[in-house]
């Protein structure tokens, strides 16, 4: 029995070393692609004008090189080690999203902020909180990612309807996630997001 010891010892550090080698990867900044496409949804076919605003309630956060911070890459204690960065900020990227699913949907849309008095149709986007965190350990990554923000319906200047969207995601995947897998959380999040916001548009619309 004692002659598999020098085997046995060897096997182990280098398994070790590997997992030690593979928690270290998460310590490196990842570069994530804020994109947006639509998926096929029925909202029907509008024609209407719309006017898409957004109030900046909390300041987005850059590195010193200009790039906005839009998560956090933390060990198992779930303490900082890198970051997740992105060309554009989280309000930039919803407001984008939410330009393009209404021209998608037929309405002629555009942005002004603040919202003109008077817009006879508008949406304004606020309170935007929009962040993932991911927690590695040696063999695992736990990912938690967050969407949420406020919607305020406008009609003829005066507000119509207010509500809260909310997207939220908490999964553990194998060693560790990709930036392209980090982009698709955070894409089918904003995806999920603008479903909520375009059914409540298209609800009011259609009352008109």
């Amino acid at each position: 029995m004692k002659r598999g010891f020098p085997f046995i010892t060897p096997l182990l550090l280098g398994m070790l070393f590997i997992l030690a080698s593979l928690s270290g990867c998460a310590t490196v900044d990842q570069k994530i692609a804020l994109n947006y496409s639509p998926i096929n949804r029925t909202f029907g076919q509008h024609n209407e004008a719309v006017v898409v605003a957004r109030i900046e309630s909390t300041p987005f956060v850059r590195n010193t090189r200009g790039e906005w911070i839009i998560g956090s890459l933390n060990n198992v204690h779930g303490v900082h080690m890198a970051a997740l960065l992105a060309d554009s900020n989280q309000g930039e990227w919803i407001t984008e999203a939410l330009l393009l699913e209404l021209k998608h949907a037929g309405y002629s849309a555009t942005y002004k902020t603040p919202l003109p008095a008077g817009t006879i149709f508008g949406i304004q986007i606020s309170n935007i909180n929009a962040f993932m965190n991911v927690n590695r350990d040696l063999v695992s990554t736990e990912i938690k990612q967050e969407l949420k923000f406020t919607v305020d319906l406008f009609l003829n200047g005066a507000r119509i309807k207010s509500f809260a969207v909310a997207s939220r995601t908490n999964q553990t995947v194998a060693l560790t996630a990709s930036e392209d897998e980090n982009a698709m959380i955070m894409l089918q999040a904003l995806q999920d997001a603008m479903q909520q916001v375009m059914t409540e548009v298209h609800a009011q619309t259609s009352k008109k």
